[in-house]
């Protein structure tokens, strides 16, 4: 034997990734047939900047583990999280249209930071004439759902009307009213 066959008879292989990333929705947690569970989600995750804009990549996650589960259940879009896992390829389809693509399996995830978005009622209490107060009141706000990152990735390419109206078939997924086409019925800014 040689002394490079014996190397690489005595290399470990390693199948280890450690994702931080920004969750674009909520995890999807199932049951299977088989009693487990499985949950599975997406992460945004950023490329160095090489000048040319922002780039990302987008990875899907999967895991069985129950503690895992649990936890991304808890997470909102938005949040910034922690994954370890090994990267997987999965093939599904039928025998004549297999298809195949790779996700991480993760084995343990943690959430990093939670990105808490406010929008003010119009309700917020009005000031009170008088001497000038050291520190106003907080105004009372209420937590608003985070945009897609679709509306997000093409909130600058609106097209605008001489009129003012966004067009019928801009790609932000708005109609002239500003309602959200996409079927969420909530109006977006």
């Amino acid at each position: 034997m040689s002394s490079t066959s014996k190397i690489e008879g005595d290399r470990m292989d390693r199948n280890e990734v450690i994702l931080v990333g920004r969750l674009p929705e909520a995890a999807h947690v199932r049951s299977l047939p088989s009693g487990s569970r499985l949950g599975t989600w997406r992460l945004i995750v950023r490329r160095r900047h090489s000048g040319r804009g922002a780039r990302v990549d987008t990875i899907s996650c999967a895991s069985f583990e129950p503690e895992v589960i649990e936890a991304v259940a808890g997470w909102l879009p938005d949040d910034i999280v922690e994954v370890t896992g090994s990267l997987r390829r999965r093939w599904w389809g039928s025998e004549g249209a297999k298809s195949s693509g790779y996700e991480v399996e993760v084995h343990s995830a943690r959430r990093l930071e939670r990105k808490v978005t406010m929008t003010l009622t119009g309700e917020e209490e009005a000031p009170v004439p008088g001497p000038p107060r050291s520190a106003p009141p907080p105004p009372r706000s209420v937590p608003i759902p985070p945009r897609s990152v679709r509306s997000l990735l093409h909130a600058g390419k609106k097209a605008i009307r001489a009129g003012g109206d966004r067009a019928e078939g801009d790609r932000t997924g708005r109609d002239r009213t500003g309602s959200d086409r996409t079927g969420s019925g909530a109006a977006v800014p």
